[in-house]
């Protein structure tokens, strides 16, 4: 995977920064719903542990802009670090974070979770975990390495975390528009003449590929549903 902080030298004068920061994250921006949850849960877990008396210590795995870095400073966490490995975003962060006043609650370190310092970066273990490293199939983004070594290395035995599970479920689903994708058509150049695939390649299904898809994107109509949704993956 090439280094985030070489991918905007090498996309010409396209301007990556705003492209790349609308595309990538205007999504989750948006998503009023998961945010509410998010911001429910971080609140909860915070509540909890201030009437333990326990001081809240956060650590922010690929914050993003910084939105659950300032739902935990909004909440009262004690101290906040936020790691985002990619650079623009990073600085985005930043400036979100100072334009909403939380400048002195949160510190916002350039690097990958993975290459923090505990001790310099983090000054200390964090006992409360806030990340959104998910994507459509949920650990795709690596977020079992990303876990698994924040566990061993900078957090404190007893952490708490949000989120704190998920669960993939899988369905069967007969859908002749999906399985369309994986076969050649002939294309139309002029009305005498089209580029036409070879026989053999019509009535061949190709080589299954994943697509990165969700069913509710399509009409309900396109495809008919064989099984019940079945749990598959626990996290």
């Amino acid at each position: 995977m090439e280094d985030s902080n070489n991918f905007l030298e090498n996309i010409g004068d396209i301007d990556g920064e705003q492209d790349i920061a609308r595309s990538a994250y205007a999504d989750m921006l948006h998503d009023i719903e998961r945010n509410e949850k998010y911001e429910k849960a971080i609140a909860k877990v915070i509540s909890q542990m201030k009437n333990k008396g326990i001081s809240v210590n956060v650590l922010d795995i690929g914050t993003g802009t910084g939105l659950l870095s300032m739902m935990a400073a909004r909440h009262g966490a004690d101290s906040i670090v936020a790691c985002e490995a990619f650079t623009p975003v990073a600085e985005c962060a930043v400036k979100v974070i100072e334009d909403n006043g939380y400048s002195a609650s949160i510190k916002v370190i350039p690097k990958r979770s993975t290459d923090l310092i505990l001790g310099n970066d983090l000054p200390k273990k964090a006992n409360l975990v806030v990340a959104e490293l998910y994507d459509t199939e949920l650990i795709g983004e690596g977020a079992i390495l990303s876990y698994n070594h924040a566990r061993k290395e900078l957090l404190e035995e007893d952490f708490l975390s949000v989120p704190s599970r998920a669960r993939i479920y899988a369905q069967l689903v007969e859908c002749p528009l999906a399985r369309s994708w994986n076969r050649p058509f002939s294309i139309e150049v002029t009305k005498n003449d089209s580029i036409m695939p070879p026989p053999e390649a019509e009535i061949c299904s190709g080589a299954p590929a994943v697509h990165d898809i969700q069913m509710s994107q399509l009409l309900s109509e396109s495809f008919t549903a064989i099984t019940d949704p079945a749990e598959v993956f626990l996290f």
